[in-house]
């Protein structure tokens, strides 16, 4: 018996017009129908559903679909529920007000690096990646930092066949990559040098747990302005220091 068989495709299209609605809010039915290639009757009772179960609302005004909150209520909920939730943020606190700079956890999701927590930095300029926000993991300082630690074979298995340029700076392929891994293990960091974002730089150490398994990355962002090569050093020492404490905190015990 195929997978397939197994999936409930009503479900699928459901959630499919549920992430539709999320990126392109507010949309009609027409629009719907037109992005997710259904039929509008389609469309029509899976909206319907999906705002009887609270996921979206309709405008009055022009009848075009939205989503609610309950898709954050829950993804709070998912995260509140990971010890490294609670754990991470006094650490994160303490980083940010030695640093003045923004700081981010991230966890592999998939192929993707999801930022799942965030303190701003104080500062007019900084970095603007947003909790819930995904990157590809070869060319930012947090997935470097997970990936260096993976085994080769799901390291691997993480990274595309062609590796997509976002900006002059981005790892072009899997042989400079492997490069920069080897340095993040020498060093215990990464750094993205502008290599998602023009004008952000960012680096990134690891978070370990009780199985000495690496669970996530915790990161300092900021303009290119202000990280400068001198301060991205002393950074680096203040941020492998905090990760450790935050890893202990985790059950990683050396």
């Amino acid at each position: 018996m195929s997978e397939d068989r197994n999936l409930v495709q009503a479900v699928l299209k459901a959630l499919e017009i549920l992430e539709v609605i999320c990126r392109n809010q507010p949309c009609g039915v027409r629009e719907l129908s037109e992005m997710a290639g259904l039929h509008r009757s389609t469309v029509s009772r899976l909206v319907a559903t999906l705002e009887r179960a609270g996921y979206v609302e309709q405008e009055k005004e022009r009848g075009k679909y939205q989503a609610t909150l309950r898709l954050f209520e829950l993804g709070n909920e998912v995260i509140r529920h990971l010890d490294i939730y609670e754990q991470a943020y006094p650490v994160m606190q303490n980083l940010a007000d030695q640093t003045q700079e923004t700081i981010n956890l991230s966890v592999l999701d998939g192929k993707q690096v999801l930022y799942v927590m965030k303190i701003d930095s104080p500062h007019m300029l900084k970095s603007s990646a947003s909790i819930g926000s995904r990157s590809p993991v070869y060319c930012n300082a947090s997935g470097k930092v997970i990936l260096a630690y993976l085994p080769e074979d799901r390291k691997r298995a993480l990274l595309p066949e062609e590796f997509s340029l976002f900006t002059p700076n981005t790892t072009r392929n899997v042989t400079e990559l492997d490069a920069e891994l080897a340095m993040v293990r020498t060093n215990g960091y990464a750094v993205d040098n502008e290599e998602w974002s023009l004008n952000t730089k960012a680096l990134a150490a690891p978070i370990w747990n009780y199985d000495r398994k690496i669970i996530s990355a915790l990161t300092i962002a900021g303009p290119t302005v202000r990280m400068t090569s001198q301060r991205i050093e002393e950074l680096a020492q203040i941020l492998t220091k905090e990760a450790a404490a935050l890893s202990v905190k985790m059950g990683y015990r050396d």
